[in-house]
């Protein structure tokens, strides 16, 4: 724990305890109870001295930094995933970045779009030569499995669905 200049030791436990308790009756949610969001306040302020600033007051300093930090807290943890639609919410919230398997992509389309014995590397063989150029880096962050922003990625799935939708009646 680093002391700022000027204090001791119980003097800086002190400030962050009340800072702690002051904030904790606005966080509690679900099964966190104001003691336990106390707590998490505390380690948070403890963690936080080593940003200090000490041409700041210790207490404004620890007021702003465990504030901040209280509402990423409750943000991330305020759905439980045993609580039915917030298991749903959860997995969205990782699919925005969750990298698009090129395997997926040949079953994108039902079964009637793609007939039964068409080969995945003929599919892949016409996206690649119909894909625009512009489309084309997304397209291989999507076959290399790397992350890609969901609204690109959408972009990149839908403009292959309608070549392998088109590829239909071209065979």
């Amino acid at each position: 724990m680093k002391i700022p200049k000027g204090m001791d030791e119980t003097e800086v436990v002190d400030t962050i305890l009340k800072i702690s308790k002051k904030l904790a009756h606005k966080y509690t949610f679900a099964s966190y109870e104001v003691e336990d969001i106390e707590q998490e306040a505390f380690l948070i302020g403890l963690a936080g001295l080593s940003k200090y600033d000490q041409a700041r007051p210790l207490e404004n300093f620890m007021y702003v930094h465990i504030n901040n930090r209280l509402k990423t807290f409750k943000r991330d943890n305020y759905y439980r995933l045993e609580h039915g639609a917030a298991e749903k919410i959860q997995k969205s919230k990782k699919d925005i970045l969750e990298p698009l398997d090129i395997h997926e992509l040949y079953h994108i389309a039902t079964g009637d779009t793609i007939s039964e014995d068409a080969e995945l590397s003929e599919v892949l063989e016409r996206i690649d030569e119909e894909l625009p150029s512009g489309m084309r880096g997304d397209y291989l962050k999507l076959k290399n499995n790397a992350t890609l922003p969901k609204s690109r990625k959408a972009k990149v799935v839908a403009f292959i669905q309608e070549i392998i939708e088109e590829g239909e009646y071209d065979e």
